[in-house]
């Protein structure tokens, strides 16, 4: 059975830095890809950390887990999530992702269809 999932998350950048202030260079490791904090801005930093939260609303991903998914551009600059090799995604048959930062807030959304979920 087929099913559509969706996860959204806002994020307040002033406390996402302050978040950043205090886990220093471990915080980063252990939540993003090198790939999506090199040369990235805060703000920016901030929708990728809201894309990964509203992925794992979505499609019950691995708690904890932050490195299971990283957030990529297209050319034309489109997000979408990439899976590493060793996460199961077939069950996942399409998925969406917007993100948007304007101002105090970075903003993400994910919508999913999925053919079942890991948790059952």
């Amino acid at each position: 059975m087929l099913q559509v999932r969706t996860g959204v998350d806002l994020v307040v950048i002033e406390e996402f830095a302050g978040a950043l202030r205090r886990g220093g260079d471990a915080f980063r490791r252990r939540v993003f890809h090198p790939s999506e904090v090199a040369g990235s801005s805060l703000q920016r930093q901030a929708a990728i950390f809201a894309a990964k939260e509203a992925a794992f609303k979505a499609l019950a991903l691995p708690a904890g887990d932050w490195l299971v998914v990283e957030i990529v551009h297209t050319r034309a600059g489109r997000p979408v999530i990439r899976f590493v090799p060793e996460y199961d995604s077939t069950h996942i048959v399409s998925c969406d992702l917007s993100i948007t930062h304007a101002g105090d807030y970075a903003l993400a959304s994910v919508v999913a269809l999925v053919g079942h979920a890991p948790d059952g």
